[in-house]
């Protein structure tokens, strides 16, 4: 069954010639299309200037999209985003204009634009509703920039990061939180000081 969305929305696209960039985190530029009644009203493209986290999700929020359809987006960045209540579409690819089309008619779900090596379970819009992915990415930092392997293997994204027991602990603010099972503490927000844990 597809899922149309609400007919007032302001939707964001990262992109590079034309397509989806392929890593929202390193993404340079957004296009933002607002759209009423199911219809295009106008479009713009605001540049993205923040690397680190925080910064980033903040120059985000500032830009007032209701809906962010991307490509590849690390754990942390899409939970601060989704709590502060945009609507995020990962791990998609494809042509800007297609995807604009298939958000309105509620198909933006089809494997057409799922990225390789990513499966989507579930995904609906609105309020109660969140995009959920099985991803064969595993994230990790290297220097400035931000790097990504398929499969997850190894230490940042491994079977033995996401492994039952023991806690997560933030480096920042010393918050300990329980570990879950198949969520990484690298890939776990700390509640109070939003920075990522790490496992104890």
């Amino acid at each position: 069954m597809q899922n149309a969305p609400p007919p007032d929305v302001r939707l964001a696209i990262p992109h590079h010639q034309g397509r989806i960039s392929p890593v929202f985190d390193a993404a340079g530029s957004v296009l933002l299309i607002d759209l009423e009644n199911g219809r295009e009203q106008g479009r713009e493209t605001r540049s993205l200037n923040q690397i680190d986290l925080l910064p980033r999700a903040a120059e985000f929020l500032k830009l007032d999209a209701d809906a962010l359809i991307c490509g590849a987006i690390s754990a942390p960045l899409e939970t601060l985003l989704s709590s502060s209540g945009v609507q995020v579409i990962g791990f998609r690819c494809g042509p800007v204009d297609e995807v604009v089309s298939a958000f309105l008619d509620g198909s933006i779900a089809s494997p057409k634009f799922s990225m390789p090596g990513c499966r989507v379970r579930r995904l609906r819009f609105g309020q109660e509703g969140r995009n959920e992915m099985r991803r064969g990415l595993g994230f990790g930092r290297g220097g400035r920039g931000r790097g990504f392997g398929a499969g997850g293997h190894g230490r940042m994204g491994g079977p033995s990061a996401a492994g039952p027991g023991g806690a997560c602990v933030c480096p920042k603010c010393g918050e300990k939180k329980p570990h879950e099972v198949a969520q990484p503490c690298n890939q776990t927000v700390c509640p109070k000081c939003g920075a990522t844990m790490t496992r104890q």
